[in-house]
């Protein structure tokens, strides 16, 4: 089935119309999900250039390239998180969303998908960081509850992968975070945003120590953050 699928689909990729390209997508999707990882490995680079060249394409089809796209690398490189393919889907991805990072449809499909490639190279996303965070902490503040749940869902699995060693964003982080609590009182999804807020600030707390209590210094007497500081003193004992 596979050397009757991948050159047809292959096809459908290159072409002019966004439908027939996303035909094309939707074929890769179901074999990603149906077929075993190995059956792929002879068309792997072939596969993955036709996902890196057609990142940029058009809103109604861009869900269905992120999804083949993730689902695909982490299939065929599944033994090899410093696979350069990683890198090269990674850097595209970001270079679109850093070009329309208003776009809500682009940014919910690409938070709600992106999460394998992230388990997949856990450590390697620091070699990303200063391109990601500045979309998230843009993201944290727009009118859109479930960008920002889906953003601190993003957030705190770069956290629990990475502890944010060597990085410059640990106190704008917490800066961020502190921030949209205190909006997150406008919002519908209130309490939701504000339990993972907690439990981020939480993991911060742990992984990084005495720089997120350096940090958190200057917040802690905020009348409107007694909650947060007690359940952050709470999470010391």
């Amino acid at each position: 089935m596979i050397i009757l699928v991948v050159p047809c689909a292959l096809t459908c990729l290159d072409h002019w119309s966004p439908e027939v390209k996303g035909q094309g997508m939707i074929s890769f999707i179901h074999v990603a999900k149906n077929v075993k990882a190995v059956e792929l490995d002879s068309y792997g680079d072939v596969i993955l250039d036709a996902c890196c060249q057609n990142i940029a394409s058009e809103d109604e089809i861009w869900q269905y390239v992120v999804e083949m796209s993730v689902l695909l690398v982490t299939c065929i490189q599944r033994d090899n998180p410093r696979s350069l393919w990683f890198e090269k889907m990674l850097n595209e991805m970001l270079s679109h969303l850093e070009r329309q990072p208003r776009n809500k449809e682009r940014r919910i499909a690409w938070l709600k998908l992106i999460e394998p490639i992230f388990n997949s190279i856990g450590l390697l996303i620091l070699a990303h960081i200063r391109r990601i965070f500045p979309l998230f902490f843009q993201w944290m503040h727009v009118d859109d509850d479930e960008t920002i749940l889906l953003v601190l869902k993003r957030v705190q699995t770069v956290v629990r992968l990475t502890w944010l060693r060597h990085t410059p964003y640990v106190e704008r982080l917490l800066d961020e975070l502190v921030v949209l609590f205190k909006e997150a009182a406008l919002r519908k999804a209130r309490e939701t945003i504000r339990t993972d807020i907690r439990n981020l600030l939480i993991m911060l707390q742990q992984c990084k120590g005495l720089q997120f209590e350096r940090a958190w210094n200057k917040h802690q007497d905020d009348p409107n953050l007694t909650s947060l500081a007690c359940n952050l003193s709470a999470s010391r004992e």
